[in-house]
């Protein structure tokens, strides 16, 4: 009879404890999808969308600490160039520490077609470092790892591995968020980033807000003031979220 309890016991323990981890998975996962509207689409300091506005969809599956995601961006000025539609995902090792595999894909800039994976698509693999109480400067480094992103003397495709790292500061004044960054690649020798190899290309200001529209809306809002040093560039853009 002692037998019988202990075992009806370690099982009502077991089911217990096999609720509790289900709950946690469950409560962990989440689906979500929105679009942005940018005046311009600027991305580590360089113009890829013309003069146009651009429309930049996403969705993203999370479970646990893994995300799966799409990304794209559209010109909304009706031309072929700064359009794009990525694959990302990123898993979160910590609070402050994740790593992010995203397939960079741009149609109708002569990709040639989503497949066979060629010269549209470039491969990058990003570690990232949010910051912490004590230490709140967010840093990330990404490298291109594949892709025919290169063309070698004879004319095949081959990569190349030009790295982006990015440093961040994150503050409050109110109720909009701030935000200061700089940016500088290396490595880029085939002019992937539009340099000669290296240099500062995205250094500025950022702020998001939300403005109450209704008691049951809120238009998130953002912009931003943009410097490449390398190219002389400078952007100024606005967006919101829906």
């Amino acid at each position: 009879m002692k037998k019988v309890i202990v075992g009806l016991l370690l099982l009502a323990i077991n089911v217990n404890v096999f609720a509790q981890e289900a709950s946690e998975t469950a409560s962990s996962t989440s689906f979500d999808l929105g679009m942005d509207i940018q005046s311009r689409y600027v991305w580590r300091g360089i113009q890829l969308g013309g003069n146009s506005a651009s429309a930049q969809p996403w969705a993203e599956f999370t479970t646990g600490k893994l995300s799966i995601g799409a990304w794209g961006a559209y010109n909304l000025g009706g031309l072929g160039i700064g359009n794009e539609a990525d694959l990302y995902a990123t898993y979160s090792i910590s609070d402050a520490f994740s790593v992010t595999f995203t397939d960079y894909f741009f149609p109708g800039e002569g990709s040639g077609g989503y497949f066979p994976y060629n010269a549209g698509h470039v491969f990058e693999g990003m570690v990232s470092f949010a910051g912490t109480e004590d230490f709140p400067i967010g840093i990330f480094v990404a490298t291109n790892f594949g892709g025919a992103i290169k063309y070698d003397d004879n004319g095949d495709e081959k990569s190349s591995y030009s790295t982006y790292v990015e440093l961040s500061y994150g503050t409050s004044i109110g109720e909009t968020e701030f935000g200061l960054f700089a940016g500088g690649v290396f490595a880029d020798d085939n002019g992937y980033y539009f340099t000669d190899g290296e240099g500062i290309i995205n250094v500025g200001i950022s702020a998001a807000k939300e403005i109450k529209l209704s008691d049951s809306f809120s238009l998130p809002v953002n912009a931003k003031l943009i410097l490449n040093p390398d190219s002389e560039d400078i952007f100024l853009t606005f967006g919101f979220s829906l």
